[in-house]
């Protein structure tokens, strides 16, 4: 399976990167009265921030080849984490019901640490069985 996910070709990857981070900033500014009103517990929405920056960090890593080249990593984590905060900053500028939110920015900052840490893990796994691989050719 991991195999599978680093043989998808770059422009593929890049594509799905964006069309992610186009998702992420739509829901980001999206007004509240325009999302369904579902009860949850009080934070789920710190969850949702988590597992959005999670996806989007791990997307881009993966699209830039990110364990190629480590300096991906920091740039990317950059990236994600100011990405957070200029939507942050929109919501409060759009006057549209939403407002900046320092824990939004606390969830989003640890999804992308999280998201760098998961593609980290999946590269060196890679690593491990395409090493396995060419033992067993030998």
């Amino acid at each position: 399976m991991i195999s599978l996910l680093f043989s998808i070709p770059q422009w593929l990857r890049i594509t799905l990167s964006m069309i992610y981070l186009t998702i992420v900033a739509f829901l980001s500014l999206l007004p509240p009265n325009d999302f369904p009103d579902i009860p949850l517990f009080p934070g789920a929405d710190k969850i949702v921030h988590t597992c959005m920056y999670m996806g989007l960090t791990w997307l881009v890593c993966w699209s830039m080849h990110a364990e190629i080249k480590h300096i991906w990593y920091y740039l990317i984590v950059l990236f994600s984490i100011s990405w957070g905060i200029v939507m942050e900053i929109f919501q409060y500028l759009m006057h549209m019901g939403r407002s900046f939110d320092f824990y939004d920015i606390e969830g989003n900052s640890f999804g992308t640490l999280i998201g760098v840490l998961i593609y980290i893990i999946m590269a060196q796994l890679k690593r491990n069985i395409d090493s396995r691989k060419a033992k067993i050719c030998k």
